[in-house]
C-alpha cells in the first residue's frame, strides 16, 4: 500500500505547489486538426482558462471551438502566436458566432444558418512577449477581447489567419484558473505537446522539472520501501 500512496502523494504535492498559481492555460487541443461547425472542439465552461493551439495549413486553415452560453454572460479570450521569427508578421482573427449577434461580415467560412457574428482582428496591433515559465515556452500575445452574449444558445469561436497560408496561432478563452487530478496525470503529455508546438526541446519549464523531480522522488521512495520490506 505504501507504494501506491507514494505515487499519489507526489501528485498531491504537485497540486499543492501549483495551487493558486497562474500556470499554463489548460489545453483544449494542441495542433487542432481540421474542424468545422459539426466537429468543433467543445468547451464545457467558457469561463475557465483554456488554450487551443492550431497549426493552419492546407486542409485545416480554420479552428472551430464551441460552447453553450447564457444571455448576459461575459466571454473573455485572447489570441497569440508562438514566438518564432517566421511568424512575426502573422495576425490571427477570431469570429464569435451565435444567436442574437449582428449579420455576419464576410468570412472565409460559412456561418451556421441563423447565426450572427462579431469579428475580432489583430491586424495593425503590436503583440507583447509573454514568457510562459510553467511550460518554458515564449509567445507573442495580443490584448484580450471581451464580449457579452445577447442570448442563451450555442456559440462558436472560430479562429484563422486572414492572410491565409501556413502558420501557427492560439486562442485562449476564459480567465478562471482551474485544474484537477486528471490534468495533473496528463501533464507530461501537455508539456511535451506544447513545447513541440513552440518548436523547443520537448521537456522543460517549471512544470516539467517539478513533475520530474516529484516523479524521481516517488521512484526513490518506492525503492527504499522495497529494500526495507526485503
Amino acid at each position: 500500500m505504501r507504494n501506491a500512496f507514494t505515487g499519489f502523494g507526489a501528485l498531491c504535492a504537485l497540486a499543492v505547489l501549483l495551487g493558486g498559481a497562474a500556470w499554463a492555460h489548460n489545453p483544449v487541443v494542441i495542433n487542432g486538426g481540421p474542424t468545422d461547425a459539426e466537429t468543433a472542439h467543445f468547451i464545457k465552461d467558457i469561463s475557465v482558462s483554456r488554450v487551443a493551439y492550431h497549426h493552419a495549413k492546407p486542409g485545416q486553415e480554420v479552428l472551430w471551438l464551441t460552447f453553450n452560453g447564457k444571455a448576459g454572460q461575459t466571454v473573455d479570450f485572447q489570441m497569440g502566436l508562438p514566438k518564432l521569427d517566421r511568424y512575426a508578421s502573422l495576425r490571427p482573427a477570431t469570429a464569435l458566432l451565435g444567436p442574437g449577434l449582428p449579420a455576419p461580415p464576410e468570412l472565409p467560412f460559412a456561418a451556421p444558418a441563423g447565426m450572427g457574428a462579431l469579428l475580432f482582428t489583430t491586424e495593425g496591433r503590436t503583440p507583447t512577449v509573454f514568457n510562459e515559465e510553467f511550460t518554458g515556452t515564449v509567445d507573442w500575445q495580443f490584448e484580450g477581447e471581451q464580449v457579452q452574449l445577447p442570448q442563451d444558445g450555442k456559440y462558436f469561436l472560430v479562429s484563422y489567419l486572414p492572410s491565409g497560408g501556413e502558420g501557427k496561432f492560439w486562442i485562449a478563452p476564459g480567465v478562471t484558473e482551474a485544474f484537477g487530478l486528471w490534468d495533473l496525470i496528463r501533464m507530461p503529455v501537455i508539456i511535451v505537446q506544447a513545447r513541440l508546438f513552440h518548436e523547443v526541446f520537448p521537456w522543460g519549464g517549471i512544470l516539467g522539472w517539478t513533475y520530474l523531480g516529484l516523479f524521481l522522488a516517488a521512484v526513490a521512495g518506492i525503492s527504499i520501501t522495497g529494500a526495507v520490506l526485503l
